[in-house]
């Protein structure tokens, strides 16, 4: 698999999937910091190289990685303002689930 698009974070988000350049390019920054949060988090680039073979190779990104990267950019889209005044907030926890499989350097 590949890493997700414009188009299938429109289908995520249950938006209109026709191109509109002023919604493109804001969703388009949102999938942007969805991959680098999930990059940060995962500590190695989007897709990662299977240094185990020879030449090394481009991994597919996973399923799980995938929706991950989709559900963080879909919370940066839903969640736009600055302040969220008299609401309980927190992060959502599958993010983290499906992420930690393939994060790197914990030293196991």
């Amino acid at each position: 698999m590949s890493l997700p698009t414009i188009a299938d974070l429109k289908r995520h988000l249950r938006l209109d999937p026709w191109p509109d350049t002023e919604a493109d390019a804001e969703l388009d920054g949102f999938l942007a910091a969805g991959i680098d949060h999930a990059e940060q988090y995962l500590q190695r680039s989007l897709p990662w190289l299977d240094e185990t073979a020879s030449p090394p190779s481009e991994v597919p990104v996973p399923a799980s990685v995938r929706l991950a990267v989709l559900m963080i950019a879909a919370d940066l889209y839903e969640n736009r303002e600055a302040q969220i005044v008299g609401v309980s907030r927190a992060d959502n926890p599958a993010v983290t689930r499906l992420l930690n499989l393939y994060r790197t350097g914990l030293g196991v």
